[in-house]
């Protein structure tokens, strides 16, 4: 580019210029250049990666954070479809709708996000949209919306009793606990109408009559961005792989928004007799469960490694060996407690607890959840007995208003406490942005196809401003594992499966073919296997607690 320009220059004239005129046009065009490096430079650094040759990502590696470039493919998950096809408009559709909550007030806000679905992907498959508010729509709404799209619209409206908190609640009770959540800073916190939509989306929203009549919905916010073009159903993509709840972000909760929520969800488990599924490591952190004959001398060290926790079998062992034996005890105990290089290693075990776990039966939250800003999934699995059930128990437990609980980890943890892992979906190869976070994947090498629109509105227009040299239409087209079609992420876009990777790391990690379901330790195993080591170190001359034989094969 650099030399065609620079060709170009060279062949420049301009006779009714003056020399400082040429002048300050060149130092403006070379400004624009190096304008256009710098950005183009900063592009390919933010979407570089960090591509260190390893395809899948390292589980085991808590470093390894990089997982732009990263196969997060498995057996039971992957992307319905790498690249582009040609969108098949003819195609039976599923019984489903797009669905946005909104207000009067936010139609600039729902005109953004229409026009970016319609062009990425419902001008080719036609779904129709709903549109929900706690008040009515006035006509400058539905009139604007619907011009907006080629597909059917309908205007619901959020009766009172659904959308406001029960009347039995005492409104000073109400008033103090959401007052006191903005004096402690928590996000939305102080926002009453906040915490009404969070309960709203956690219940009542898919018992509303335009969002129960079908089978699935795909949740669209106000505001918000998608980069890629999706030319395939996701709908009947879903059903085709027996998928029930699809996402494209997850991320970590704020602790102090849902401090009492796991509780809540243990007790509501064990009063139902709920038996998890496959998918509940996704949200529940498993400590050490212990079990065996002595499992109650090793309850206070379920958290350490396995290594760590044989080294504390054979410090035991040792101990319990030398206190059998007579009259020799106390000169034993002392070459123990002073020569033994196993005696510091339990330190972190004696360590000043974290004070923010909220363990329950060896387990706790991990504050893991998809971001339900976005969620395409079937509207029965939230209408079943289990999931009504438990949004009744989360209701009459208070959290809604006394805490700051939201749909994102409500939503995650039932559909991980009542789902099997290969029931849920990534959607990986859909880019998407709501408000500063979102998800810009690479472009599938050699995958792509021409863009055709369905409709005029849509076809693209050329940019012939001197601003179009400074867009970027897509990542580097070399990218590994690239899933995208014909993404255009933003420039300097920072994907958060690199920058906050760390619950789509986890996602990966249990939906993986490597993944094994953490087991109890049989401390019972341990022991016997230990003390098998403990009678061949001893039968080589050696002395009990004075060295470790955890090497001893």
């Amino acid at each position: 580019m650099l030399q065609r320009l620079h060709y170009r220059l060279r062949r420049l004239s301009f006779p009714r210029l003056t020399s400082l005129r040429r002048v300050l046009l060149l130092l403006f065009i070379s400004l624009v250049v190096i304008s256009y490096l710098l950005v183009h430079i900063t592009y390919i650094r933010s979407r570089k990666n960090f591509d260190d040759g390893i395809d899948k990502p390292d589980f085991k590696n808590k470093a390894d954070k990089r997982m732009g470039m990263k196969d997060l493919s498995s057996k039971i998950d992957f992307p319905f479809q790498v690249g582009c096809r040609v969108p098949d408009v003819d195609a039976p559709r599923a019984n489903a709708s797009l669905v946005m909550l909104a207000r009067n007030s936010e139609l600039e806000d729902v005109i953004k996000s229409m026009d970016s679905l319609e062009r990425h992907f419902n001008q080719w498959f036609n779904y129709p949209w709903v549109f929900l508010n706690d008040e009515a729509f006035d006509e400058v709404f539905i009139e604007t919306v619907q011009r907006h799209t080629h597909a059917k619209c309908d205007f619901g409206r959020v009766s009172p009793d659904k959308w406001n908190f029960n009347p039995d609640i005492d409104p000073e009770f109400l008033k103090e606990s959401i007052e006191s959540q903005g004096d402690r800073k928590i996000m939305y916190g102080n926002m009453e109408s906040y915490h009404k939509m969070c309960r709203f989306y956690s219940g009542e929203f898919f018992k509303h009559p335009l969002v129960r009549r079908n089978e699935w919905y795909w949740r669209v916010e106000p505001d918000v961005q998608f980069f890629c073009d999706i030319t395939y159903d996701p709908f009947i993509e879903m059903e085709k792989h027996k998928k029930k709840y699809g996402f494209t972000v997850a991320i970590t909760e704020i602790f102090y928004s849902v401090p009492s929520l796991f509780s809540a969800t243990k007790n509501f488990i064990q009063e139902r007799g709920i038996q998890v599924g496959t998918a509940w490591e996704l949200v529940a952190k498993k400590y050490g469960r212990v079990i065996g004959e002595h499992a109650h001398e090793y309850r206070d060290y379920e958290e350490v490694s396995k290594s760590k926790f044989e080294d504390l079998v054979e410090r035991n062992l040792n101990l319990r060996r030398i206190l059998s034996k007579p009259n020799k005890a106390d000169n034993d105990l002392r070459v123990f407690t002073e020569a033994s290089p196993v005696r510091d290693i339990f330190e972190e075990s004696y360590a000043k607890p974290n004070l923010f776990h909220d363990k329950f039966d060896d387990e706790e939250y991990n504050l893991c959840h998809f971001w339900s800003n976005f969620e395409i999934a079937r509207t029965d699995l939230f209408l079943s007995d289990d999931y009504q059930a438990y949004f009744d128990f989360l209701e009459n437990d208070g959290g809604f208003y006394r805490e700051r609980w939201g749909d994102a980890p409500i939503h995650s943890i039932a559909v991980s406490m009542l789902l099997s892992r290969e029931e849920l979906h990534y959607f990986r190869d859909i880019g998407y942005k709501h408000t500063t976070m979102g998800h810009c994947p690479n472009n599938a090498p050699g995958k792509q196809l021409p863009y055709k629109a369905a409709y005029p509105e849509f076809s693209p227009q050329k940019d012939n401003s001197i601003f179009s040299i400074f867009k970027k239409s897509s990542p580097d087209a070399t990218a590994r594992n690239g899933v995208g079609c014909r993404c255009e992420c933003p420039v300097g876009h920072k994907d958060y499966e690199d920058f906050s990777s760390t619950c789509i790391k986890h996602f990966a990690y249990v939906m993986s073919d490597d993944f094994k379901e953490q087991k109890p330790i049989d401390v019972d195993k341990i022991e016997n296997k230990v003390n098998e080591k403990i009678d061949r170190y001893l039968k080589l001359g050696g002395k009990l607690g004075e060295h470790s034989i955890k090497n001893l094969q």
